[in-house]
This record gives structure tokens, C-alpha cells and sequence, in this order.
């Protein structure tokens, strides 16, 4: 079994399905309690969720009896309806849902929601890559709407889910393990890919990472890393976002007093990460506020 199809074991109680960046598969996640098992995520597509069902058996894991989703994006929820488990997510991703489950998934009908500003050109290639043939798909809703928090007991083990926004997707929804003291963050870090250029704002990820590192949290899972990360890892990543966000919003749109900035205030080598986050906060000074594309 290639690696990015194993389930690995974060703590006694929660495991990690990697992603993989070839057609965009996010991160997977499973809590097993002692009368219910919890899947995070349902993949970009029915082989996704088939992977993750061999893999389950592969370790003789309990079978999943219940899922969380993190957020609309199509590939954390395509493969709910093959999945077919009760499931949990916020209002506004619920709505989404119900949006999408009424569109046309053809090559053409992709295509032209490019050209008219409803999608971006990377998800549609990679819906195309990851799903050849989407004639039989079916985008569900949750069964479950939460508002603002909702507590799942699995069996000596509970669940929270908290929905915290930001700038990557407005109703993204974070799952926290209280007693492995494990955080699924889904995309909620990451920047908004849907509204030009890839953005941050400080408005946003400024509170939701205060948030986040209030609770206590030995590992937080982001979707698209390698791997989760142990909080002084995610510490140091948000101790980066900040101070490069602060530097972009005292300075203003002058990329190379920035940079300058940047360098003299970090004293390291400026990397191409650096140059990342530096446009992404850029890009949130020019657009600040963005209305859902749904």
C-alpha cells in the first residue's frame, strides 16, 4: 500500500489519512471512540472514500459510523454521498451543499462557471483529473446542521465541532478532540483561493489564530500539509502569518520596504514562503471584504 493510502496513528484514539497534492485530496481524519467512529472529511470522490475504507480494514479499525465536514470545497465533500453516513456541518456549508447539488458537473458546464466567476481554474482541473467521469456523482448535504458549536460523544471520547470562518472559506468548521488533544483544522488557515488573487486578511486570520491556539492542543491537522503539526509547529507558523501581516498593514502596498522589513525584523534568508504570505496580504488590503460565490 503506497504511503499516502495508509492511515497513520497520531494518538491512541485518532488517525490521519495523508493528502495528496497529485489531484488535491486533502487530509482524512478518524476518532475512534468506544461506540462511534468519526470521519473528518469525506474526500475529493468515491475512490478517495475507497482508499480510506481499505485502509480502515487494512489496521482492522472500527467501521466509521459518523462524519464531519469541514467546509463546501468540493474536495472535502464529494464523496459524502458514498460514504452514506450520518453527518455534521454548519449551517452555511449546508446551504452550499444544496446549491451545488442542484449544478451540472459536466466538462462544459465546469468550464463555463470558470468564465462566469463561480469557479477557479485550478479546482476545475483538478475535479477533472481526480474525476474523470462525473455522470453518476451526487453532492449531499449533511443531515445535521450545527450553528456555532455541537458536541459529538463517540464513547469516551468527544468530539467539538466549532465553526471559525476565515479568509480561506467563511463556514469552516474545525473538529477538536479535547482528551487526545488534537485539532482538525480542515482549510480554515489557508488563504481564499475564489476572489483573484490569493488573499489574507488580517481581520480574519489574526482572531481565528488566537482562537486556535486558546485551545489546548498538543497537534493541529491542516488539510494540505504533510503532516500535523505539533503545536510548537503551529505556533511557529502563526507567529509568522502575524508578524508578516502586521509588517503589510503598517507599511501598505510597497512590496520592497516590505520585504526590507521582513528580513531586518526576522534576520533569516527571505524565502519563497515569505514572498507567499507577503502577496496574500497584499491581496487582502485590495479586497478586504468578498461575498460567497454561492
Amino acid at each position: 500500500m503506497h504511503a499516502l493510502d495508509q492511515l497513520h496513528r497520531l494518538t491512541e484514539r485518532i488517525f490521519w489519512m495523508p493528502a495528496d497534492s497529485r489531484t488535491d485530496r486533502p487530509m482524512l481524519g478518524l476518532v475512534v471512540g468506544d461506540h462511534e467512529c468519526l470521519v473528518i472529511d469525506a474526500g475529493n470522490s468515491p475512490a478517495h472514500v475507497d482508499l480510506l475504507r481499505n485502509a480502515i480494514e487494512a489496521q482492522a479499525l472500527a467501521q466509521p459510523t459518523c462524519l464531519a465536514l469541514t467546509h463546501w470545497h468540493w474536495d472535502h465533500v464529494f464523496g459524502a454521498a458514498t460514504l452514506n453516513l450520518p453527518s455534521y456541518a454548519s449551517q452555511e456549508t449546508n446551504r452550499i451543499l444544496q446549491v451545488l447539488a442542484t449544478l451540472d458537473w459536466s466538462d462544459a458546464a465546469l468550464d463555463q462557471r470558470v468564465a462566469d466567476g463561480l469557479e477557479i481554474g485550478f479546482c476545475r482541473d483538478m475535479i477533472k483529473a481526480e474525476l474523470a467521469d462525473r455522470s453518476q456523482l451526487q453532492i449531499v448535504p449533511a443531515t445535521t446542521s450545527i450553528e456555532q458549536q455541537f458536541m459529538l460523544d463517540l464513547g469516551n471520547c468527544v468530539a467539538e465541532l466549532i465553526v471559525v470562518g476565515g479568509d480561506h472559506a467563511h463556514d469552516s468548521t474545525i473538529v477538536y478532540v479535547p482528551s487526545q488533544a488534537v485539532v482538525f483544522l480542515g482549510d480554515c488557515i489557508y488563504d481564499d483561493l475564489y476572489h483573484g488573487a490569493r488573499r489574507l486578511t488580517t481581520s480574519q486570520i489574526f482572531p481565528l489564530l488566537e482562537r486556535l491556539l486558546a485551545l489546548p492542543a498538543d497537534f493541529y491537522c491542516a488539510s494540505h500539509h504533510e503532516q500535523p503539526l505539533t503545536r510548537a509547529e503551529f505556533e511557529a507558523e502563526a507567529q509568522l502569518l502575524r508578524h508578516i501581516g502586521t509588517i503589510v498593514n503598517q507599511i501598505g502596498a510597497d512590496p520592497d520596504t516590505i520585504l526590507a522589513q521582513i528580513s531586518q525584523q526576522l534576520a533569516i534568508p527571505l524565502t519563497e514562503d515569505h514572498h507567499d504570505i507577503m502577496q496574500a496580504f497584499l491581496a487582502g488590503l485590495a479586497l478586504p471584504e468578498v461575498q460567497s460565490m454561492y
